[in-house]
C-alpha cells in the first residue's frame, strides 16, 4: 500500500496523519528516552535550531570561503565532491524522460558526501576553529562521509547509530577512527539522535545536527542544483519535477529552490516510504522501508521542510515493495544500480511526466547505488 500525505502524485491513497505536535512536546506512544517522555533531548534541541526560510537561501560560498580559511584542507577535499551524472532513462509507462542525478560518483558514494562537507563548513565557520570536537548521529551513509572526511582532516568525531547497525558498517566507520555509540535497543533512529544531544553535551563537542543544518539545503542549492540546470540546459531541456527520497530534506530542499528560480513551474515532489510518512504520528516500528528515507515518528516532521509554506512541496509515498522492485528493474533494463530511495525517486518522476502529455522530463536524485545488504535483499525478494 502507498500512502499520500498531502495532495500531490499519488502512487496510491490512502489516508495521511493527523496534524503534528510541536517538537518539544511530550508523546504518549512508542519508545521512550530514559526520563519517560518521547525521546526528550531531541525534542529540545530540533525546537531550539529549527530553522527559518531565511537560513535555507542564506548563501552557502561566504561560509564556505570563511571554512577554508581557517581549514585550509577543506578547500583540498571539494574537487571530490559534486559534478555528478546527470543520466537520462524512461519513465515507468515510456511516455517521457527521468533524468538521475547520480550521486553516488561522489567520493564516499553517496549523496551525504555534499552533507557531510557542508556540515563541516557550517562547524568550522560558526566555532571560527579548525581544532573542534564533533558528535553525530546516522543510519549510514553520513556516517561513512563524516568518518572519511574527518579522518582526513584529522577531526575528533563521535557517531551514535542505531541499535542493530551492520558490522559492516560498524567496522569501516571503525577503520576511519570515529569513535561509535549505539543508541538503546528498541528505540530506533530517534533514539540515535537522542543519544547524540547527550553525547554532545556530556564530552562537551559540536553537534553537526543535519536535520536541522540549513547549510546543506543552501549548498544543494549553489552546488547539486547549479549542476542539474547547467546539465539540463545543455540538452535543452525543461523539466516538470523534480522528486527526492527524503531522510533529511537538505538534497530536495535546495535542489527544489535552484531549479524552480530557472524554470518556475518545475514541482519539487517529496518521497517518503509508506511505512514511515512524513509526520507519521505512530512510533517507527523497524518495518523495511527504502533506505535512508523515512518520517521521524511521534508526529516529528524534518524541519529543513517544515520551513516552507505548506504548499511548496508534493508528497507521495512508496511501499518498500515497489521500490525493490523498481531498483531491480533499473539494474535489469537500463544497466543502472540504485538505492531503494533513488528507486522510489524514480518512481515519482515517472508519475509527473506519465500522467501529462508525451515527451516530458523530470529529475530524480539518486543518493547511492544501494548497500550490500539492500541489494541482498533486493535478490532475495
Amino acid at each position: 500500500m502507498t500512502t499520500a500525505v498531502r495532495p500531490g502524485p499519488k502512487l496510491a491513497v490512502a489516508a495521511g496523519p493527523g496534524p503534528a505536535p510541536t517538537p518539544g512536546t511530550t508523546g504518549t506512544t512508542g519508545s521512550t528516552g530514559t526520563t519517560g517522555t518521547t525521546f526528550p533531548d531531541i525534542r529540545r534541541v530540533l525546537a531550539d535550531r529549527a530553522p527559518s526560510l531565511a537560513d535555507l537561501t542564506r548563501a552557502f560560498a561566504p561560509l564556505e570561503a570563511e571554512a577554508h580559511r581557517l581549514l585550509p584542507r577543506l578547500a583540498a577535499l571539494r574537487p571530490g565532491i559534486g559534478d555528478t551524472p546527470l543520466v537520462p532513462v524512461p519513465s515507468r509507462a515510456g511516455r517521457g524522460t527521468v533524468w538521475l542525478k547520480t550521486e553516488a560518483a561522489n567520493t564516499s558514494g553517496s549523496v551525504k558526501s555534499r552533507t557531510a562537507y557542508a556540515l563541516l563548513c557550517a562547524a568550522v565557520a560558526s566555532t571560527g576553529s579548525p581544532r573542534i570536537r564533533l558528535a553525530e548521529y546516522s543510519g549510514g551513509s553520513l556516517a561513512v562521509a563524516l568518518a572519511e572526511l574527518c579522518a582526513q582532516l584529522a577531526l575528533d568525531l563521535h557517531l551514535v547509530v542505531p541499535y542493530g547497525a551492520s558490522r559492516r558498517l560498524l567496522d569501516q566507520l571503525r577503520r576511519h577512527g570515529a569513535e561509535i555509540t549505539t543508541a538503546p535497543e528498541g528505540t530506533g533512529f530517534l533514539g540515535a539522535m537522542d543519544e547524540a544531544v547527550r553525547v554532545a553535551e556530556r564530552e562537551d563537542r559540536h553537534l553537526l545536527l543535519q536535520h536541522c543544518a540549513a547549510v546543506g539545503a543552501a549548498l544543494h542549492r549553489e552546488h547539486t542544483g547549479a549542476e542539474i540546470i547547467g546539465q539540463l540546459a545543455g540538452y535543452g531541456v525543461e523539466p516538470v519535477a523534480v522528486t527526492a527520497g527524503v531522510g533529511t530534506g537538505g538534497s530536495l530542499a535546495g535542489a527544489a529552490m535552484a531549479l524552480g528560480s530557472a524554470w518556475p513551474d518545475c514541482r519539487p515532489v517529496a518521497v517518503f516510504p509508506t511505512e514511515a510518512v512524513y509526520g507519521d504520528e505512530r512510533a517507527p516500528d523497524g518495518a523495511p522501508r527504502m533506505s535512508g528515507t523515512g518520517g521521524l515518528g511521534h508526529g516529528l516532521r524534518q524541519p529543513l521542510l517544515a520551513a516552507f509554506p505548506e504548499d511548496f512541496f508534493g508528497f507521495t509515498a512508496v511501499a518498500h515493495p515497489q521500490a525493490v522492485q523498481a531498483m531491480r528493474h533499473l539494474r535489469r533494463e537500463h544497466g543502472i544500480a540504485v538505492c531503494g530511495s533513488g528507486a522510489g525517486a524514480w518512481l515519482a518522476a515517472s508519475v509527473e511526466v506519465d500522467q501529462g502529455p508525451r515527451g516530458r522530463n523530470a529529475v530524480a536524485v539518486v543518493a547511492s547505488r544501494g548497500t550490500i545488504e539492500e541489494w541482498e535483499h533486493a535478490a532475495g525478494s
